[in-house]
C-alpha cells in the first residue's frame, strides 16, 4: 500500500507543479517525495532518499497504470493528462488513503458513504497478479443467465464505477477478443496461475474514450440533451462526458451536445433525469427512452394499491 501511495503522490505532486506552469526538475520532486520513502528496521521507521532509481520504477508503474510522467526540454518533468480521464479518481483515493490515520480509519471529519464498494476483497489478487503477471483462474457468476462459469484470464488494469470494481483482462479462452471486463463481485474464487508475457500493445485508453461506464458496444455519435436549470447546473458544474458543452440555454432550459457511445450505462446514468430530460437528438435514441417510460407507465399501474 505504501508503494501505491508514493506513486500517486508523485503523480500529484507533478501534475499541481504543471498546473501552475512549472515543471519540476528531479532534486525538486526528491526533495519532495522525501517523507514517502520509509522502510522499517527494528520497529522503527527511517526515512531514506528518494533517488533516481526509485524514481525511475515510480514512473513505470505509473505508466503501466496510464498515467505518463514524461521530460521536457528544459530537464523538467510534466504529467501526459491525454487518456488520463480516471485520474482524478485515483488522486482522490490517494487523498483519502492518505488522510487515514495509524489505526486504518479516516478522520472524524469525513463521513463516508454508506454504501459499500462491491468486490473490494478481491483487489489485493488482482492487484498482484496485474503487477507480476500472472494469470487468474476465476470462478464467475454471470447475472444474465444465472451461470457460474470458470475462465483463465491474464489481467490488465483494474476499473472503477458506481461502487463496483472491474478487472479488465484477457480471456484465454478467446483471444480474438481484445479484452473483457468482469465485475469483481461476481467472482466467487480467484487462484494465481502462471507467469504470461503482457501485450504491451493491449489498447485500454481508446474504447472507453467516447464512452460512459463500462460498456464500450456502441459507437460514438452527437446527442443533443435538454434539461431544466436545476439539472442543467447539476450537469454543469459535474460533466457526463468530456465531450459535453453548452449549446443553448433560455430562462427555462438548458440545451448540452455530447459525443458519446448510447450505451446502456449512459442510458441508465440520464434516467436519472427524467424529470426533467429531453432527447432532442438523436431520434433512435429518444425512442428508445419512450419505449422504456411507457413499459414503466404499464407495469406500475398495475400495481394495486394495498387496502
Amino acid at each position: 500500500m505504501e508503494k501505491i501511495i508514493r506513486e500517486f503522490a508523485l503523480l500529484r505532486y507533478v501534475r499541481n507543479c504543471n498546473r501552475k506552469g512549472e515543471f519540476p526538475k528531479f532534486q525538486e520532486i526528491a526533495k519532495a517525495m522525501s517523507p514517502y520513502v520509509k522502510e522499517r528496521e527494528d520497529n522503527k521507521e527511517r526515512k531514506y532518499r528518494y533517488d533516481k532509481q526509485l524514481f525511475h520504477r515510480d514512473r513505470e508503474a505509473l505508466e503501466d497504470k496510464g498515467c505518463e510522467i514524461e521530460r521536457n526540454k528544459e530537464n523538467g518533468y510534466f504529467f501526459n493528462e491525454e487518456g488520463s480521464e480516471l485520474i482524478d479518481d485515483l488522486l482522490t483515493a490517494y487523498m483519502l488513503l492518505t488522510a487515514q490515520n495509524k489505526d486504518g480509519l479516516l478522520p472524524m471529519y469525513v463521513i463516508p458513504e454508506p454504501r459499500r464498494n462491491t468486490g473490494a476483497e478481491h483487489l489485493p489478487d488482482c492487484m498482484h497478479a496485474i503487477e507480476e503477471h500472472y494469470q487468474l483462474q476465476l470462478t464467475y457468476y454471470d447475472y444474465r443467465d444465472e451461470q457460474t462459469k470458470t475462465y483463465t484470464v491474464q489481467p490488465y488494469k483494474l476499473k472503477h464505477k458506481d461502487y463496483k470494481w472491474y478487472l479488465l483482462a484477457v480471456d484465454v479462452a478467446r483471444p480474438e477478443i481484445p479484452f473483457k471486463s468482469f465485475a469483481l463481485e461476481r467472482i466467487r474464487s480467484i487462484e494465481e496461475g502462471e507467469f504470461f508475457s503482457p501485450n504491451k500493445q493491449l489498447d485500454f485508453v481508446t474504447p472507453y474514450r467516447d464512452a460512459f461506464g463500462m460498456f464500450t458496444d456502441e459507437q460514438a455519435e452527437r446527442l443533443v440533451l435538454e434539461f431544466d436549470h436545476r439539472d442543467g447546473n447539476y450537469l454543469m458544474a459535474s460533466p457526463i462526458h468530456p465531450s459535453q458543452r453548452v449549446v443553448h440555454k433560455t430562462d427555462t432550459r438548458i440545451t448540452f451536445e455530447l459525443y458519446i457511445k448510447p450505451t446502456l450505462d449512459l442510458v441508465m446514468e440520464l434516467m436519472k433525469r427524467s424529470w426533467s430530460l429531453t432527447i432532442v437528438e438523436p431520434q433512435h435514441l429518444r425512442e428508445k427512452f419512450v419505449k422504456y417510460w411507457e413499459e414503466a407507465i404499464k407495469r406500475n399501474k398495475k400495481v394495486k394499491r394495498e387496502k
